[in-house]
C-alpha cells in the first residue's frame, strides 16, 4: 500500500531541490526526487494501514546550541531524511557540537475523532532531539540510532499544522555513541552525521492499540508472543499465522500474557530457504501485520572438540563481509530502498551467507530485506570511545586476546545511556530472524564493564549468540572469542593455553581489507586512498591477495574457526578495500567470480581441494551436509491452484531434472526425468548438485512416479537401467528420459540420451516395465535430447536443437530425412557480435499442436551463454511440421527444459525444476532482477508445474505465456527483446 504523502506548505517548489554540487552520487542518488525520498513503509515487521510519510522538503536553519526557540527566518530547504552534511540533503554543511540544527514543515491533518490517537515517529535522529507541534512541546529524545515516537494527538488541530524539530550533536567530543563518524574524518573514520537521517512519519491508531510484540520462534513450530498495549489490557489479542495466503495456526491471549501458536509441519528459515510466515494481530479495532521465521541459533561441539555455530541445530559456518552501510551521497542514509537491497543481493549472489553490520543500526527495512532474501546478520552496537573522546580514556589499551585484559572506566550516567541504547537496539530488532549474533563492543572502542554487559545481554536475549567484543579485549562471557587479523586471517590459538578459549566459539571477526583503487570512482583522488597491507601493483595481484585470504580461512576452518568476516562490502571514503566502489557503480569482481573463488577454496564444504565443475561453463557443486529441501505444497493448496490455474504449484520434492509428465491409458499422470539412483544418499544430503561434473548425482536408471491427481505420487521404481540399453558400453548416466503411451501398439515407448548412447525402447506389453526391446537398435544413437511427438497417426522424433524426422509405424526405421527447424527471427550472438543466432535455443526441444498449428518449443539461457541468466522456454509456430517457422517468442522464465502438458480439464501447464548452482531465489522482485552473472532459479528442487495461457489469437497466431507473474516476464538479462 502506498502511503498518503502530505504536501509541504513551503514557499519553494519541490523541483527546485538538487543534490549538493561537486558530490559523488550513486545511480539511485542521481534519480532521487523529493517526492521519492524514502516513500516506503518504514516498519515492515509491525505494519498498519493508516500512515503518513513526512519525508520531503523541510525548512532548516543552524543556530547556536543555546537557542531555545525556533529561528524567525530559515536558511533554505533540506531534503529529509538526509542529514545536513550529506549531498542528498541539498545542503551539505558541517555543523559543530556548539550548533543546533532546526527543522520545520507544515502538514495537513484531520481533526482526531472517535478516540483515535496520532503517533509521530522518528526512525532515527542524531543525537539529542526536541519536538514541538503547533508550538507545543511534545517530547524529547536522546540517542542517534534508534526509532522513537510521541503521541501528538492533543497538539494537533484540524487543517494546517506545524512541526518543529531541534537537534544537537556532540559527535565524538562526548561519551555518546557515534560509531564511525568523527569531527575530523580520515583513515577508518568518516564524515559526521547530524540530525534527521531516517524516515519521519505519522500513523493513526485506536485509543486501545498494540505498542509492541516480542516474538520467539522455535524449530518445532512453536511461536510465542508477548504484547505491550496502550489501554484495553482486558481485551484479547487474536494472532493468526499463514503461509502463501493459507492460515496454519491461530491463538488468543491478552497483553501481559504469553500467546503460543503451534505451526504444523514447520518450514524452517535458513539463508538457503528463507521461509517466512505471515502474522496478523487483532486487538479490538487495531490490526497489525507482521511475520516470523522459524529458526534457532546455538553452539555445539564437533567430533574434534571444536565449538561451532549452529543454525536450526546443525553446524553452520558464518561467511560474511564487514558492512559499514555508508553512502557517498547519503552518508548513513542509503539513497533509496532499492540501493540498500542492491548491496545485500550482491553479497548473496557472491556466496556470502552473513553480513556483519558494523557499528551502525540500519533502517528497519534493511533487516526485513535480510529476512526475505536470506542473510544472517551480526549486529554491532554503535560504538563510542573514539575520535576526540579517546583522550578521555573512554577506551582501554588493546592487548586483544591476552590474559588479564584492561577496560575503561565510564561514569555511571554515560554507562546508563550506553545500556539504554543497547537495550533499545535489541528490543527494536528482536523479531528479525536474520539477526543471529549481537556484538556489544567492537575491538576495545568504549569497552567497559564487559562482564556486566555480557551477563546482561546473555540473559536478556537467550535466543541469540553473543560476541561480546569482536576483536577486542577478551573476557570470558558470551559465546564467542573473536580475533581481528589483517590482511590475511589468522587466530592466536596459543593464547588459549590453559583452556581459556575451550568454551567459546572461535571466529575471525575481521580480516582482508585488500585495497584496489578504481580511477573515476574515488571519494577524493587527492587524498590517501588505502587498503591493508599496501596497494597491489595491478588487479591480478589484488585478486590473488583476496583468493589467498579465503584459502587461509578455509584452512583455519579445519582448525576450529567457525566464522569469518571479510573487510569489506564497499569502499568508504578513503578506504578502498571494498568489493564494490563507494558509488556502487563498479563491482570490482562479479558475484559469479567471487562465488567461484569461494567454491574453489572449499570453505563452506569443509574441503580445501578445488570443487568439481563441468558443463558449458564452470559450475560449482556445493557439498552440503544437510539438504534444506522444501516440502511440496499442502494438498489443499495444490487442489486450489489446479482449479484456479493462476500460480505455480510445487507438487513433488526430490532430486529430478528435466521433468516430463504425460497421461497413460489408465488416465494416471506419469512423471519421469533425469533422476538420481533410488538408493543414492545424495538425494537427501546434496541439495544443489545440478548433475554436472565428476560429482554429478545423475543416475543410471529411469525412475517413474504416477498419480491420479498430481498430488499423491506412487513410485514405480526404476523401470529402465543402462543394463537395458542397446549399447554394450552404454556410459554411466541417463539424461532427459521421456515415456509415451503408443496406442497403436498398446505399448510404452521410452527415449533418453546422452547423445551417442541414446535409446528408443519399447516395453514388452501395456505395463510400464521391461523387458525392453530396441526396434531401431543402435541406429537411434546420436540423437541428443530426443523427444517423441504424435501427429495424428504419425510419430516424429525431435532431437538436437532442433531436427525433426518421421518414424515408421512400428518404430523400426525413419521414413524420411532429418529436417532442421529454426525460428525465422535472429538475435545477437554474445560470443561474436558480428554474427547472429536463429536457433530456438540450446536443448530440450518439444512439440505440441494448438489451433491446427505446430508449436516448436525449446530451451535457452536468457543470455544465450551457457549457465548464465535464467533458464527459459521459447516457441515458434508453423503450419507444417517441417516449417517454415515464425519468429521466436517468449513462453516463460525459469521454464527451461520444461514440457507443456494438459490436465484432464484441458488446462495447459508446463513442468519446471531447479537448475541452478546456488540455492533458489525468492520470488519477490524477481521480475526486475538481472541474473546474467550466474545460473539462478526460483524453482525448488523437485517438480513444479506452472500454468500456461495457451490460445489462438484473432489473427490466427498462437499465444503461449506463463500465467504466474514470477514466470511471465522476460528478465532484464534477456538478450532478445520481447513484450513483457
Amino acid at each position: 500500500m502506498k502511503p498518503a504523502i502530505i504536501a509541504l506548505a513551503l514557499t519553494a517548489t519541490a523541483h527546485a531541490w538538487q543534490p549538493a554540487p561537486d558530490s559523488m552520487l550513486t545511480d539511485w542518488g542521481e534519480k532521487l526526487s523529493p517526492d521519492s525520498a524514502w516513500s516506503e513503509y518504514p516498519r515492515p515487521a509491525f505494519e498498519r494501514k493508516e500512515w503518513r510519510n513526512l519525508n520531503g522538503l523541510w525548512n532548516y536553519a543552524i543556530t547556536r546550541k543555546s537557542a531555545d526557540s525556533a529561528p524567525s527566518s530559515w536558511s533554505g530547504e533540506i531534503l529529509v531524511p538526509f542529514c545536513i552534511e550529506s549531498a542528498l540533503s541539498g545542503v551539505k554543511k558541517r555543523v559543530t557540537p556548539d550548533d543546533a540544527v532546526w527543522y520545520q514543515r507544515s502538514f495537513d491533518a484531520p481533526a482526531p475523532s472517535g478516540g483515535n490517537r496520532c503517533i509521530l515517529h522518528f526512525e532515527a535522529v542524531d543525537y539529542q532531539t526536541t519536538v514541538w507541534v503547533n508550538g507545543k512541546h511534545v517530547g524529547a529524545h536522546t540517542g542517534g540510532n534508534l526509532p522513537f515516537s510521541f503521541d501528538v494527538t492533543d497538539a494537533l488541530k484540524a487543517g494546517d499544522n506545524t512541526l518543529t524539530v531541534k537537534v544537537t550533536d556532540a559527535t565524538d567530543t562526548g561519551w555518546q555513541l557515534h560509531g564511525k563518524q568523527v569531527s575530523e574524518p580520515g583513515g577508518i573514520w568518516y564524515t559526521p552525521v547530524t540530525g534527521i537521517w531516517q524516515t519521519v512519519w505519522m500513523e493513526t491508531v485506536p485509543a486501545d492499540h498494540l505498542e509492541s510484540v516480542k516474538i520467539v520462534p522455535a524449530i518445532d513450530g512453536t511461536v510465542t508472543f508477548d504484547f505491550d498495549a496502550s489501554g484495553g489490557n482486558d481485551k484479547p489479542v487474536e494472532v493468526t499465522a499463514s503461509i502463501d495466503g493459507k492460515q496454519v495456526a491461530k491463538g488468543t491471549g491478552k497483553p501481559g500474557e504469553t500467546v503460543t501458536l503451534k505451526i504444523p509441519d514447520p518450514q524452517l528459515w535458513t539463508p538457503e530457504s528463507p521461509t517466512l510466515y505471515d502474522l496478523t494481530f487483532r486487538f479490538g479495532d487495531d490490526s497489525v501485520k507482521s511475520y516470523t521465521g522459524l529458526r534457532e541459533t546455538g553452539v555445539n561441539r564437533d567430533a574434534d572438540g571444536h565449538l561451532r555455530l549452529t543454525l536450526n541445530g546443525k553446524t553452520y559456518f558464518h561467511w560474511g563481509t564487514l558492512d559499514q552501510g555508508w553512502w557517498p551521497d547519503g552518508l548513513l542514509t542509503p539513497p533509496s530502498d532499492e540501493g540498500m537491497v542492491s548491496d545485500i543481493r550482491f553479497l548473496k549472489d557472491a556466496g556470502f551467507n552473513t553480513i556483519r553490520k558494523h557499528i551502525k543500526v540500519e533502517p528497519r527495512r534493511y533487516y526485513a530485506h535480510c529476512d526475505r532474501i536470506g542473510m544472517l546478520v551480526w549486529q554491532d552496537q554503535v560504538s563510542s570511545g573514539t575520535g576526540q573522546n579517546r583522550f578521555k580514556k573512554s577506551s582501554p589499551e588493546w592487548p586483544r586476546l591476552a590474559p588479564d585484559p584492561p577496560e575503561a572506566t565510564w561514569p555511571d550516567e554515560a554507562h546508563k545511556q550506553w545500556m539504554v541504547e543497547l537495550k533499545g537496539m535489541v528490543d527494536s530488532l528482536h523479531n528479525h530472524p536474520s539477526i543471529v549474533v549481537w556484538v556489544p563492543f567492537n575491538e576495545r572502542w568504549g569497552q567497559h564493564r564487559t562482564m556486566d554487559v555480557g551477563k546482561w545481554i546473555v540473559g536478556y536475549d537467550p535466543t541469540r549468540t553473543i560476541n561480546i567484543a569482536s576483536g577486542g579485549n577478551f573476557f570470558p562471557v558470551g559465546h564467542i572469542v573473536d580475533a581481528h587479523k589483517y590482511p590475511h586471517p589468522d587466530f592466536p590459538f596459543q593464547q588459549g593455553e590453559g583452556g581459556r578459549f575451550n568454551d567459546f566459539v572461535k571466529v575471525v571477526g575481521e580480516f582482508g581489507g585488500h585495497g584496489f583503487p578504481v580511477p573515476g570512482h574515488l571519494w577524493d583522488p587527492k587524498k590517501r586512498n588505502w587498503g591493508y597491507g599496501g596497494l597491489p601493483k595491478n588487479k591480478q595481484e589484488w585478486i590473488q591477495r583476496y583468493t589467498t585470504s579465503i584459502e587461509k580461512l578455509a584452512e583455519l576452518e579445519n582448525k576450529g574457526i567457525a566464522g569469518g568476516i571479510y573487510t569489506q562490502t564497499t569502499d568508504v571514503e578513503g578506504e578502498i578495500n571494498g568489493l564494490i566502489t563507494y558509488d556502487r557503480k563498479v563491482r570490482k569482481l562479479p558475484p559469479s567470480r567471487l562465488s567461484k573463488i569461494l567454491a574453489d577454496s572449499g570453505l563452506l564444504s569443509g574441503k580445501t581441494a578445488a570443487s568439481s565443475t563441468a558443463g558449458m561453463a564452470m559450475v560449482a557443486i556445493p557439498d552440503a551436509k544437510v539438504a534444506p529441501v522444501a516440502p511440496a505444497m499442502p494438498r489443499a493448496e495444490i487442489e486450489a491452484g489446479l482449479k484456479s490455474h493462476d500460480r505455480a504449484l510445487y507438487i513433488k520434492e526430490g532430486w529430478i531434472r528435466d521433468p516430463y509428465i504425460t497421461r497413460g491409458p489408465d488416465d494416471f499422470y506419469y512423471l519421469t526425468g533425469t533422476t538420481i539412483n533410488e538408493d543414492d544418499k545424495r538425494e537427501k544430503t546434496d541439495p544443489y548438485n545440478i548433475g554436472l561434473g565428476d560429482q554429478s548425482a545423475v543416475g543410471n536408471t529411469v525412475r517413474v512416479w504416477k498419480s491420479r491427481d498430481l498430488i499423491d505420487w506412487e513410485s514405480l521404481g526404476p523401470i529402465f537401467t543402462l543394463k537395458d540399453s542397446s549399447f554394450p558400453k552404454p556410459g554411466n548416466v541417463i539424461w532427459a528420459p521421456e515415456v509415451h503411451w503408443i496406442p497403436g501398439m498398446k505399448r510404452w515407448a521410452l527415449v533418453h540420451c546422452p547423445k551417442q548412447k541414446s535409446n528408443l525402447a519399447l516395453s514388452a506389453g501395456p505395463e510400464l516395465k521391461g523387458p525392453w526391446t530396441h526396434p531401431m537398435g543402435r541406429r537411434f544413437g546420436g540423437h541428443h535430447d530426443p523427444s517423441l511427438y504424435h501427429d495424428g497417426s504419425k510419430w516424429w522424433v525431435l532431437s538436437e536443437n532442433t531436427e525433426v524426422q518421421p518414424l515408421a509405424d512400428d518404430f523400426t526405421k525413419f521414413t524420411g530425412p532429418r529436417t532442421r527447424i529454426d525460428p525465422s527471427s535472429t538475435r545477437p550472438n554474445p560470443e561474436d557480435p558480428s554474427k547472429t543466432i536463429n536457433r530456438i535455443g540450446h536443448e530440450g526441444a518439444t512439440m505440441i499442436k494448438v489451433g491446427g498449428k505446430y508449436v516448436h518449443l525449446g530451451t535457452a539461457w536468457s543470455t544465450d551463454r551457457g549457465r548464465k541468466g535464467s533458464y527459459n522456454l521459447y516457441y515458434s509456430t508453423s503450419d507444417k511440421i517441417r516449417g517454415p517457422y515464425g519468429p521466436r517468442k517468449f513462453a516463460g522464465r525459469f521454464l527451461g527444459h520444461g514440457t507443456p502438458f494438459q490436465t484432464r480439464d484441458g488446462k495447459w501447464w508446463c513442468t519446471a525444476f531447479f537448475n541452478a548452482n546456488v540455492p533458489p531465489l525468492p520470488r519477490e522482485g524477481i521480475e526486475t532482477r538481472d541474473l546474467s552473472g550466474n545460473a539462478q532459479s526460483i524453482n525448488q528442487r523437485g517438480t513444479t508445474i506452472v500454468p500456461l495461457d495457451v490460445r489462438v489469437l484473432d489473427n490466427g497466431g498462437i499465444h503461449i505465456r506463463a500465467k504466474d507473474p514470477a514466470y511471465a516476464t522476460p528478465g532484464p538479462d534477456e538478450v532478445q527483446k520481447f513484450d513483457s
